[in-house]
């Protein structure tokens, strides 16, 4: 059974990291994620299902522990990375945080998302679910699993931690 306080802080924290990406408040937005994190944009293997092996198959986007999102951050601001440069804007618009279930202590949460983006490429928009694994530490929730479902198979532009 879900509680509505669990649903409360889970679908708070998932509404705080998007607008921490938006904002590019990238040490809050790292501050959400546990040590061993796993952030993951798989890709499409048929019109009906996704990669299910992150380290065997196709990935749009792969990051293993925070120690990597930490790289992809150092990455951003060093203007290091052709997928931000120059940073674009964007606007996340996440809705219909549920939490789905438990499993191991953590909670597993759904969202659906829009994001928009504006930058010298272009102005566009991606949409998807969110699937995340929560995990309840002393500070808090925090995030030990974020997989990005894109409905697109068609890319148009970067996809980057931001874009998504």
């Amino acid at each position: 059974m879900t509680f509505p306080t669990i649903d409360a802080a889970a679908s708070a924290l998932v509404l705080q990291e998007a607008l921490l990406l938006d904002e590019k408040k990238w040490a809050a937005w790292l501050g959400l994620y546990t040590d061993d994190a796993m952030f993951w944009v798989p890709a499409w293997k048929s019109e009906l299902e996704t990669t299910s092996d992150p380290d065997n198959e196709l990935n749009l986007l792969y990051l293993r522990g925070r120690a990597g999102l930490e790289d992809r951050v150092f990455r951003i601001e060093a203007g290091d990375s052709f997928a931000s440069v120059p940073l674009d804007r964007t606007v996340h618009v996440v809705g219909g945080a549920l939490v789905t279930g438990e499993s191991n202590g953590e909670l597993e949460v759904a969202a659906s998302w829009l994001c928009h983006v504006y930058g010298i490429r272009g102005s566009f928009t991606r949409g998807g679910r969110y699937e995340y694994r929560l995990r309840q530490t002393a500070s808090g929730f925090k995030i030990a699993r974020k997989k990005i479902i894109m409905i697109d198979d068609k890319l148009e532009g970067p996809v980057d931690v931001f874009h998504v």
